[in-house]
């Protein structure tokens, strides 16, 4: 049993909106997760000590230039660091754990828990950052947890229970607590035909209920879907299709941390008598732990490398790839724009995109496309082709796990600001009083004392912008200048004449940081832009020499200008370099 500290110790006053955390009631607390895809982290705390519970990133949307990662914002935790007992994780997903370096980096977290896999995949990368980095740091080690067992941790009793996802050992929450069982489900769905053949732990679930709930946290992104999640397995009849008509080579690119997706695209592989090559870090990582953890097996013969890319018949080739932590669409774009460093794409290839459109960059998405075809590589791509199924449970499966959790407080989770709504009018529909659902914001706390549930104010909770490069948070300031320059950008012109105007060198143009540099039409109007400058030095030459340098460099400036903004619709600023040389004899 826990017993009550005495020695008065409270949560460091940093509370918002005249409100304080009790030191003998329930806070819960997200920092990341709600309106908002991804990034997700909740921190629970009773008697003064804190659990937090998952640190996922989040991938930004494109109006944000320079930014490659949103994450939960700290300052709450750093205030408090002495009082966290353990970091406890439900999965291996990005947005469930992506985000554990950079919590290392600014707490001190002096445990972590996690099922199997997701201890496998976080030791490996803890050990890759201490011998990369060489300070001399030490992260703590991993414990891998057993299912159904009761760890007692400060006041909490925590549990881990097998729920159905697109990776393996997907894990909800059992928190215990003074005053009663929270139930989180992370993300979740209901796969009756699973690929690992683990079933969701229905049953256990259920007697938790039975017990009595006091608080369920649920997943949510799937709420605008009715009925129920496809199984995961579901994929294999499209996938299959596809990989088996391709001409040539086959390029498949999956969210990083989906075993389950990659494990069926190794069972096609040897069926289609393919060679399989991994791009990506996240997912050579995710091979290699679902491998050491039995979760991803396959014959060794289909196994090929970079190297062996020149080697192999077109037809023999199957890659599955991802981008930097575990991002599909980054990946896509590098291969469409032909900047991926260990890929280029050629005509004839098949591009299967096997993974979610993140809401905010379907534009993105149709450029990319675009790309593909004027490259000659054909696309297949959404659930209409059945190659990809989504990973978060539909209504029908939420309501389910209402029914056999049966809790008191209603708290919806894991989505945008329209899931969370409609998951808790979904709530409400289905019996929970509206007094008793909370649709939460980042930063919001949910105050349970003696029983009774109310929300009782605010603690900073903005997301962080993270730069790779700089290793480190973004300012605002560096955000609003890269989205400026990322909408209007710099053209330069440069060139070298002589005083009657004859052309020593070029015209070049360069293009620094404008929106429209990856496009077909940008290089085609490069050349239009360059007869136009020699229709203007020809002109010049006609008036009498010298030629005035000025009035060329503004006819220049307002030429590239004009023809910027009718064929791009593009508005950089334009400057107009112009090296006079005398005219030799």
């Amino acid at each position: 049993m826990y017993s009550t500290p005495t020695d008065g110790c409270k949560v460091a006053h940093i509370v918002t909106g005249g409100a304080d955390l009790k030191y003998d009631s329930l806070s819960v607390i997200p920092l990341g997760g709600q309106s908002e895809l991804g990034q997700v982290l909740w921190v629970i705390t009773y008697g003064g000590e804190i659990l937090i519970v998952d640190a996922g990133v989040a991938y930004p949307p494109e109006g944000l230039p320079g930014v490659d990662l949103l994450l939960p914002n700290t300052n709450f935790l750093e205030a408090n660091g002495d009082k966290i007992l353990a970091l406890l994780l439900t999965n291996g997903h990005e947005e469930h754990s992506g985000g554990v370096f950079y919590l290392l980096n600014h707490l001190k977290v002096p445990r972590i828990m996690a099922p199997q896999f997701v201890s496998a995949m976080l030791t490996q990368s803890l050990l890759e950052r201490e011998e990369r980095e060489k300070t001399g740091k030490r992260f703590p080690e991993v414990d891998t947890i057993e299912w159904r067992y009761p760890y007692q941790i400060g006041p909490f009793e925590v549990e881990w229970i097998k729920v159905n996802d697109a990776i393996a050992d997907a894990a909800a929450l059992r928190i215990g607590t003074p005053e009663g069982d929270i139930i989180y489900t992370s993300s979740f769905k209901l796969d009756q035909t699973p690929v690992d053949k683990r079933l969701l732990d229905v049953g256990r679930l259920a007697q938790i209920g039975d017990q009595g709930t006091l608080l369920l946290i649920s997943d949510s992104a799937g709420v605008e879907s009715h009925g129920y999640t496809p199984s995961e397995r579901s994929v294999l009849a499209g996938l299959s299709k596809h990989i088996a008509s391709a001409p040539s080579r086959v390029i498949v690119v999956i969210p990083g941390t989906s075993t389950h997706r990659l494990q069926i695209l190794c069972d096609l592989a040897k069926a289609n008598d393919r060679k399989v090559i991994i791009i990506g870090e996240t997912l050579i990582r995710t091979a290699l732990s679902g491998a050491l953890t039995g979760n991803l097996n396959y014959d060794r013969s289909i196994e090929a490398t970079l190297e062996d890319l020149g080697k192999l018949k077109d037809k023999e080739i199957l890659v599955v790839a991802t981008g930097c932590e575990g991002d599909a669409m980054e990946v896509m774009r590098e291969l469409s724009s032909g900047r991926n460093e260990d890929l280029t794409v050629k005509e004839g290839d098949t591009v299967i995109y096997s993974a979610d459109i993140i809401p905010g960059r379907v534009r993105q998405m149709s450029v990319i496309l675009d790309q593909f075809l004027s490259r000659g590589v054909q696309v297949v791509y959404g659930k209409h082709e059945g190659v990809h199924m989504p990973k978060h449970a539909s209504r029908e499966e939420l309501k389910l796990m209402l029914s056999i959790t049966k809790p008191r407080y209603f708290v919806p989770a894991i989505g945008e600001g329209r899931h969370i709504m409609h998951h808790a009018q979904l709530a409400m529909d289905w019996g929970i009083a509206q007094a008793n659902v909370f649709p939460l914001k980042n930063g919001e706390i949910l105050e349970v004392d003696n029983g009774v549930a109310s929300m009782i104010g605010t603690i900073e909770a903005q997301a962080v912008l993270f730069n790779r490069d700089q290793g480190e948070r973004v300012t605002t300031f560096s955000v609003n200048e890269r989205r400026s320059l990322s909408l209007e950008g710099v053209v330069t012109v440069s060139l070298v004449v002589n005083t009657v105007g004859e052309l020593l060198s070029g015209p070049s143009i360069e293009s620094g940081a404008s929106g429209f540099l990856l496009s077909r039409e940008w290089e085609e109007m490069q050349d239009e832009l360059k007869g136009n400058i020699h229709e203007l030095l020809a002109r010049a030459r006609k008036d009498a020499p010298p030629i005035d340098v000025a009035q060329l460099r503004s006819q220049i400036r307002d030429s590239v200008s004009k023809s910027l903004r009718a064929k791009l619709q593009a508005k950089p600023t334009v400057q107009v370099i112009i090296h006079e040389l005398a005219k030799t004899i």
